[in-house]
């Protein structure tokens, strides 16, 4: 499977936090639905544990999604109780947290993973064992790493090898055209309303492919495609891949 670099015909269809909109977020369930919708890539989000083990968790605080008490964090608690959690509970439904060991292990070969990565962890070390990881399952073509300016320059210092994504946030102060040249990205991704078409000409003319967080309608789908958007992410994964009237083989 080939990254795709540029738009050419559609957008890709990066299902974010997998298909979250039906399933826990982040959750192998979420994922699996994910593949099976025909996504072309799934995002999910690594944090580390209290005892230094790597998780899939967008939120380092645990009482939004599981029913943890209030004021627990992931890396204020050890691996096996965090296993011991549901991370579908406020939805009514059953799911658990899961370990980018077995993502890799379930989904390696079947779709691109783009890897959020809020912090490169103490010593860059989340960024050391997920290349570890790739390496180890031999995914190195269907793998990158996506995050901002503090951790992208860890991901290139400590993974070059690693393809990146600058992500554009509200709070950042570096310009994403800029952030994503400086430190050798091959894709940004964009926030919706924070970007112009200038935007998108601009990293297009360095050969740098651009991701939209997020879209979730065929108004949105609509607009993305027509100003040239190359991946969008979306809860929604199964409608977008339909709305685009195709379906991975």
């Amino acid at each position: 499977m080939a990254f795709s670099l540029l738009n050419e015909s559609f957008p890709a269809v990066i299902a974010h936090r997998g298909l979250s909109a039906k399933f826990p977020e982040n959750s192998l369930e979420a994922f699996a639905a994910a593949v099976d919708c025909g996504a072309d890539e799934i995002e999910l989000d690594v944090r580390l544990t209290r005892d230094g083990e790597m998780i899939v968790s967008h939120d380092n605080r645990l009482d939004r999604i599981t029913e943890a008490p209030e004021g627990l964090t992931v890396d204020g608690c050890d691996l096996e109780y965090l296993l011991s959690l549901n991370t579908g509970f406020r939805r009514g439904m059953k799911a658990r947290f899961c370990l980018p060991r077995e993502v890799f292990s379930l989904f390696g070969g079947k779709i691109i993973f783009n890897l959020h990565l809020k912090t490169a962890g103490p010593d860059d070390v989340i960024v050391r064992r997920l290349s570890d990881l790739i390496r180890e399952y031999r995914v190195e073509d269907y793998v990158y790493f996506a995050g901002s300016p503090r951790e992208l320059e860890r991901m290139k210092a400590a993974a070059p090898q690693v393809r990146r994504c600058a992500i554009q946030l509200p709070r950042d102060t570096l310009d994403v055209v800029d952030s994503a040249g400086i430190y050798g990205c091959f894709r940004a991704q964009l926030w919706s309303g924070l970007y112009t078409a200038e935007t998108v000409e601009s990293l297009h003319a360095e050969g740098i492919g651009v991701n939209l967080f997020h879209a979730e309608t065929p108004d949105e789908y609509r607009a993305a495609a027509a100003e040239g958007i190359d991946a969008i992410l979306s809860n929604n994964a199964d409608l977008a891949v339909g709305y685009f009237g195709r379906k991975n083989p």
